[in-house]
């Protein structure tokens, strides 16, 4: 059953609409977790190098619980970047893998399915074989956004990461305050 010229442009608009999306927000988050991964190592670095000091204006057990929160947040943001890196891939993959099947289709050249996903699949770690191989088999039904969706939504949970490790470095330094020592 042939698709109606207005599904298909509808499915274009929203692969396009969904590529845009994620890179933008792979983007900001990229650099914006970056600075936060160096500000989180700072001030793990302070605290440990003027522990003494600290600790005779804020509770031992406040910088203990910091510690551990900012030793969290640097987890979660090991994660973050992670995730940057696997959607940077997937949308320069998306890039590519679009221009050079607009170029197959203009020169009118064939292309075998199977085999394109055979090798591209052989070339990545189990764990995103299990994913691709997800995606293709959406695609090959006739869900042609599906990789799109699923780039932007890796993104959003690149940013719920970055968002979690905003709130650790917040919560470290939250749990300092609230120890400080009265005089």
């Amino acid at each position: 059953m042939e698709e109606s010229i207005e599904v298909r442009n509808a499915q274009t608009m929203a692969i396009a609409g969904l590529i845009v999306a994620a890179r933008k927000v792979n983007e900001s988050l990229g650099s914006f977790s970056g600075w936060l991964i160096a500000g989180v190592g700072g001030a793990f670095t302070l605290l440990l190098g003027s522990y003494e000091t600290v600790s005779r204006f804020v509770c031992v057990s406040n910088i203990k619980a910091a510690l551990l929160l900012l030793v969290i947040g640097l987890i979660v943001s090991i994660f973050a970047r992670l995730l940057s890196a696997i959607v940077s891939s997937a949308l320069g993959s998306h890039d590519a893998s679009t221009a050079l099947f607009k170029q197959h289709v203009q020169a009118g050249e064939k292309f075998d399915v199977a085999r394109f996903i055979s090798e591209f699949e052989r070339g990545l770690f189990p764990y995103q074989r299990w994913v691709a191989q997800r995606t293709m088999k959406k695609a090959l039904s006739g869900d042609i956004v599906a990789s799109a969706r699923l780039i932007a939504k890796l993104s959003q949970a690149q940013a719920l990461l970055v968002l979690s490790e905003a709130l650790l470095a917040i919560t470290a330094a939250a749990a300092l305050v609230s120890g400080l020592k009265t005089m």
